[in-house]
């Protein structure tokens, strides 16, 4: 593993800061992109982006209280820790639902009827892809549970292989990036349905990938993350259920 990449005038650059600001920078420059070529002002795009980088970091961090209880309460209230190069923001679920939710305040207050948020699809994708780089490089939570798979990494502290689980997160979250570049365009995928497909699209994804993944389990053999995934496409669920109308109505 390789916790820190270099150092700059004495000052180290950790691997997991290093990724998440690259990871940012690349969703960033995607949700630009999107934008310039949806021809939306930058009006919208920019108080909206704004809002949902704000509440990607509030909701990463709140939802470490979900995932680990009050235990991580100094974590998720000192403020300084925000900005520790070493550590990251928190929980990359809440950061998705919190970036979710800012985003669609913002727009609500632009007074926009529908959803200008389907830019920011490929972008999550991409920039997730990026940033687990830095979680495989620092062995984030040990990376994953033991496993004899040809692909297996080994970890400090620990005397047998693992699953290398941020390059399994990387890698899907590439071929999700194609997917929804490919589908971008749908008629049925607009006014933020190509978000929703993407959030969508990445709790069946991590729900799976738990199984994997070192968290504590909370109940019936599921983790935290998993009961979140699962909220997550229930309200998917709901939502689209209420849109869609009955035939005896």
């Amino acid at each position: 593993m390789v916790p820190v990449l270099f150092e700059v005038a004495g000052v180290p650059i950790y691997s997991h800061g290093f990724f998440l600001m690259l990871g940012l920078l690349t969703c960033l420059a995607v949700v630009v992109f999107e934008a310039r070529r949806r021809r939306w002002p930058a009006g919208e795009v920019i108080p909206i982006g704004l809002a949902a980088f704000v509440g990607g970091m509030v909701g990463a961090r709140v939802a470490m209280l979900f995932f680990h209880g009050w235990d991580a309460t100094p974590f998720v209230f000192v403020q300084q820790t925000y900005f520790d190069p070493a550590v990251g923001p928190g929980s990359i679920l809440g950061a998705v639902v919190g970036a979710y939710i800012g985003g669609h305040l913002a727009s609500r207050s632009l007074g926009k009827a529908g959803c200008t948020c389907d830019a920011f699809a490929p972008a999550m994708a991409l920039g997730m892809a990026v940033g687990r780089i830095g979680d495989y490089l620092s062995a984030e939570d040990g990376l994953g549970k033991p496993t004899t798979l040809p692909w297996a990494v080994p970890v400090p502290g620990v005397d047998y292989l693992v699953h290398p689980a941020p390059l399994y997160d990387s890698a899907f979250n590439v071929l999700w990036f194609g997917a929804l570049v490919a589908l971008r365009a749908q008629p049925f995928l607009q006014n933020g349905n190509l978000l929703k497909l993407a959030i969508g699209g990445y709790a069946v994804f991590r729900f799976a990938i738990e199984f994997v993944r070192n968290n504590d389990v909370l109940a019936f053999g599921l983790t935290p993350q998993q009961y979140a995934c699962l909220l997550t496409l229930g309200a998917l669920g709901i939502y689209y259920a209420r849109r869609r109308p009955f035939a005896w109505r």
